[in-house]
């Protein structure tokens, strides 16, 4: 091909999104101030900004949340997890933050997981929000993502030696089929459930706890269908 001589220029990288929300936009310069590599994404929806950092700087991007003296958002709401089987990184592990001073609400993300990585482990946010220490450990329990210098990261819903984790999407719904001797949270389907146990409520009698007393006439154990 011949050059035409025509001016090629580069083209100009496009500017950091910045929301629309005054308290948010001012959230999202923070970050980027003080913390410009942790900060991955900043995405706006519905007037909800989330902000996608690295898993790693979870804490301090916390810490500086928590203290920053026009912004101080200093309650905890809520955290959760998203699992993505077919994505890598496979969870989001997900951060909902009030601002009371200023009611500014905001939601933090990090993502981890991979195949090398079937139990990724964040930084706990305890030390930032003490209120994070039951949200971490039913994330624990319930996706098998760890909290480093978490206080006490056990299970928090989920008999202790339960197998598994009941909010992860390759988790079956239908129990599951397991040789003798089986572990105390399940019971093989080819052994009866003791009465009044229902299909998806798996203890058994020599175990952690006793069956529950038996429910009434319009309660159904098991479904033979």
């Amino acid at each position: 091909m011949t050059d035409t001589g025509a001016d090629i220029q580069a083209a100009e990288p496009a500017a950091p999104f910045t929301p629309a929300d005054p308290l948010a936009a001012a959230t999202v310069a923070l970050l980027r101030a003080r913390h410009s590599a942790d900060v991955l994404d900043v995405v706006e929806w519905r007037g909800e900004t989330t902000i996608t950092v690295r898993p790693e700087a979870i804490a301090v991007v916390g810490q500086t949340l928590r203290d920053a003296p026009e912004l101080r958002y200093d309650y905890l709401a809520d955290i959760t997890a998203v699992d993505w089987p077919e994505r890598e990184p496979r969870f989001d592990v997900v951060y909902h933050l009030l601002s009371l001073p200023t009611r500014a609400v905001l939601r933090l993300k990090v993502r981890i997981g991979d195949e090398d990585t079937p139990h990724p482990e964040v930084p706990s946010v305890t030390p930032v929000w003490p209120a994070a220490n039951w949200f971490e450990r039913e994330v624990f329990d319930l996706f098998g993502i760890g909290f480093a210098g978490h206080p006490n990261l056990t299970r928090i819903l989920m008999p202790p030696d339960w197998v598994g984790h009941p909010l992860r999407k390759d988790y079956p719904l239908t129990g599951f089929r397991l040789p003798s001797p089986h572990w105390g949270g399940q019971i093989p389907f080819d052994q009866p459930l003791p009465p009044g146990t229902g299909a998806q409520t798996l203890r058994t009698p020599d175990r952690r706890e006793a069956p529950p007393a038996p429910p009434g006439p319009e309660f159904v154990t098991r479904r033979e269908d």
